[in-house]
């Protein structure tokens, strides 16, 4: 009998639905092995520290995020497009049936997480921050200050409007709230 090996692909894909059914903190690394055909200490091997699933899955998923969105100082010609696909990346989240968004779980500074979890979460909402500060500055539009300020508004609005649009199973709050949101932005 030959030996079942997984793809790490496979790993991260299967744990990320999982995050997004139960939250960080119920990842059951089990149920990971017996889901994915292969066995714990393949996953240990994979994945060498004691939260490494969880963080190898947010880390792709913000890479994913933040390539999806692009350079912002190449958008200054397409500020509305890059606003738009800005927005679009946060309702990709809502799209799959109320699924905890992984945002959200970024962007929950959750005192139960491990260090190196609520590290990887400061840094995506810093990574964000100034991803669309620096787009709203190379705009043309508004000094770094406003920029940073506009930028604050904005993630803090799309988080919540997740955040609402997730627990009231009601995604057309969510449409409301990013369709305001986009028009704050392009006063």
């Amino acid at each position: 009998m030959g030996v079942v090996v997984t793809n790490r692909s496979v790993v991260l894909d299967t744990a990320d639905y999982m995050i997004r059914e139960s939250g960080l903190l119920g990842l059951d690394v089990d149920q990971l092995a017996s889901s994915t055909g292969t066995s714990e200490q393949d996953i240990s091997k994979m994945f060498s520290s004691n939260k490494g699933v969880e963080h190898a899955v947010l880390q792709r998923y913000i890479d994913r995020f933040l390539q999806i969105l692009g350079d912002p100082s190449t958008q200054t010609l397409h500020f509305r497009r890059a606003l738009d696909t800005y927005i679009a990346a946060f309702q990709a989240g809502m799209a799959d049936g109320g699924e905890l968004f992984l945002s959200a779980v970024l962007g929950d500074k959750d005192e139960e997480l491990p260090d190196e979890l609520q590290e990887l979460a400061a840094t995506f909402a810093r990574r964000n921050r100034v991803w669309l500060a620096d787009l709203l500055e190379y705009s043309g539009s508004w000094s770094s200050e406003e920029a940073l300020v506009k930028s604050d508004f904005v993630l803090a609005a799309l988080e919540v409007a997740v955040l609402i649009g997730n627990t009231s199973e009601d995604p057309e709050i969510f449409d409301n709230l990013s369709t305001n949101i986009h028009n704050i932005c392009m006063q």
